[in-house]
């Protein structure tokens, strides 16, 4: 029985050496170190982007909250009281806040709740808390689901919405470092 050609080749002194067919162990680590390095790429770009339409579901829906909260306000000439999705909220504010994804909560997790402006600031006797506006603000309290949002989600948000300083203007962070949306009266 004979070997195959192809398995041995000459050398320069004459003797014939056994050349293996395939991939050589460093070559086959190469491959592997690349196909590892591609899929953690993958995964942390498809994490990004995830997190990415979070943060624009979140802006999309405080746009639709405001407008539900400024519409209240335009009706009634005054904010509603605090609450979140008891029955703290008027029964006309729950309706329209049914439209919106104020109950299903947000994509990152916690529960939206209205803070209504300090009585003080709601009497004109000084700005009060946040200027005499309300605020829509997003927690995790036990049994809510946690909340997922990173510091970089958050500055992205007010990037998009606000300043991008998460300690002024309408987009801030306050307790636990939960954000805060703060509404104003729609100008008329």
């Amino acid at each position: 029985m004979s070997i195959p050609r192809q398995l041995f080749t000459g050398s320069p002194d004459g003797r014939v050496r056994w050349q293996p067919l395939g991939f050589a162990p460093p070559e086959i680590a190469l491959a592997l170190l690349v196909i590892a390095l591609t899929a953690v790429l993958i995964l942390t770009l498809a994490g990004w982007m995830r997190q990415r339409r979070g943060c624009d579901q979140y802006i999309r829906d405080l746009g639709d909250f405001s407008a539900v909260f400024q519409g209240y306000h335009r009706q009634h000439d005054s904010w509603p009281p605090s609450g979140s999705a008891d029955v703290a909220l008027p029964p006309a504010l729950r309706r329209a806040l049914q439209a919106t994804n104020w109950f299903k909560g947000s994509p990152f997790g916690g529960k939206y709740a209205w803070v209504a402006p300090d009585p003080a600031s709601a009497a004109g006797h000084g700005p009060g808390r946040w200027g005499g506006r309300g605020a829509i603000t997003l927690g995790a309290f036990s049994p809510d689901p946690p909340l997922a949002m990173d510091q970089a989600a958050l500055l992205y948000i007010d990037r998009q919405l606000d300043d991008g300083n998460l300690e002024t203007g309408r987009f801030r962070t306050g307790f636990n470092g939960w954000p805060v949306f703060l509404v104003e009266a729609a100008r008329q």
